[in-house]
C-alpha cells in the first residue's frame, strides 16, 4: 500500500531529477552560443540549490498529506476497508429509490 502512495512522489522527483539535468544541458550549449550578449548563465551549484529547495517544499508537501490522512477522523478511514462492491451496491440502491 505504501508503494501505491510513493509511486507518484517517485515519478515526480524522478521528473523533478531529468528537467534539471536537462536545464544544465541547456544552459551549457546556450552559453558556448553566445547567441544574447547579455545571457547569465545560472551555475551548477545555484541550480542544485534550487533543485534542493524545490525537493524540500515536495517532501513537506507529502509530510502535510501524511498528517491530514493521520488526522481524518476514524468513520472515514473506515469507508476505505469497505470492500468496493458494497460501497456500489448502496450507491445504486439510493439512486434506485431517488428515481422510482
Amino acid at each position: 500500500m505504501m508503494d501505491l502512495w510513493l509511486a507518484p512522489w517517485r515519478a515526480s522527483l524522478s521528473l523533478t531529477a531529468s528537467t534539471l539535468e536537462m536545464m544544465l544541458t541547456a544552459q551549457k550549449s546556450f552559453a558556448s552560443a553566445q547567441a544574447v550578449p547579455d545571457f547569465q548563465p545560472m551555475d551548477e551549484i545555484k541550480m542544485r540549490e534550487a533543485f534542493h529547495t524545490a525537493a524540500d517544499a515536495n517532501l513537506r508537501r507529502w509530510g502535510d498529506t501524511a498528517d491530514a490522512i493521520n488526522n481524518l477522523p476514524e468513520w472515514y478511514r473506515d469507508l476505505s476497508r469497505v470492500p468496493g462492491g458494497v460501497m456500489t451496491d448502496w450507491f445504486d440502491k439510493a439512486r434506485r429509490v431517488t428515481q422510482a
